[in-house]
């Protein structure tokens, strides 16, 4: 009966053990992956593999920064792929509502997506 008892401790020990290192591990690449290698992976995929398209500016504004007297913004770009829409901050404060651009997307995952002169 000990030796069950003994060998149920070491299993569990085991086991702990293990989840924390996935755990940890897990934790760790998310924030390399959002962090560090997004906006490299990002720029590598949409110079690379891209497909261009129409996107229209929309009546979405984007802050810049916190800064109480200058309020600077600028709108959001909308376009669709397979009748699926996405939205990106087009970077741009002198687009406005209604405008047409080019923009430049991944056609495998069209979150990653620039106007298409951006670089």
């Amino acid at each position: 009966m000990k030796k069950k008892k003994k060998k149920n401790r070491h299993i569990l020990k085991y086991i702990t053990e293990r989840w924390s290192l996935f755990l940890y591990s897990g934790i760790v690449l998310y924030f390399l992956f959002g962090i560090v290698l997004r906006g490299n992976l990002k720029n590598y995929l949409l110079n690379n593999n891209s497909e261009i398209t129409k996107a229209v500016i929309v009546n979405e504004e984007n802050y810049w920064g916190n800064s109480p007297v200058s309020q600077k913004f600028s709108y959001s770009y909308e376009f669709s792929v397979e009748g699926k829409k996405y939205r990106e901050d087009s970077r741009n404060e002198k687009l406005k509502i209604g405008d047409s651009i080019i923009i430049e997307y991944v056609n495998s995952y069209p979150k990653f997506s620039r106007v298409k002169n951006e670089k």
